[in-house]
């Protein structure tokens, strides 16, 4: 009974000024209408929000998604022919771009080659092996030329 007396004060402080009603003057079942339009507007409304906060996350999932895909892509680069490229393709690539260009680093092979990462190392270490290039220097300053 409290709880329909708070509502009924709710009710009338929210009804337009210069309205001449009391709330003796309303009925039950008049406030119970009126509590239950404003439930009903208050829940429409909230579940607009909802719509919009869920069309937003939706969209910087989307995002997300297209930059980890872009990044990946991206990472795999030239790499991701590599694994089509069977490895006397990789061999031949090296030797060509080694031919007439004398001492050459890893990055200027990758360029030339169109592939790099481990499949271009493993590539050069197997030819340094065949004895078909040279490998001279260390760490950064490690180049290759034609044995």
């Amino acid at each position: 009974m409290a709880n329909l007396i708070n509502r009924r004060e709710s009710i009338s402080n929210s009804l337009p000024k210069g309205t001449n009603m009391s709330l003796n003057e309303l009925s039950t079942e008049e406030l119970v209408k009126e509590l239950a339009r404003r439930k009903s507007a208050e829940v429409g409304e909230l579940r607009r929000q909802i719509d919009e906060h869920k069309k937003a996350i939706r969209e910087l999932e989307d995002k997300i998604k297209g930059s980890v895909e872009a990044a990946a892509a991206t990472r795999r680069g030239r790499g991701a022919a590599v694994s089509s490229l069977p490895a006397g393709e990789r061999a031949d690539r090296v030797m060509t771009a080694l031919e007439g260009n004398g001492e050459l680093n890893v990055a200027e092979i990758a360029a030339k080659v169109g592939f790099e990462g481990l499949s271009l190392k493993k590539t050069l270490d197997e030819l340094v092996a065949e004895r078909k290039i040279q490998r001279t220097g260390k760490a950064r300053g490690t180049k290759y030329k034609l044995a």
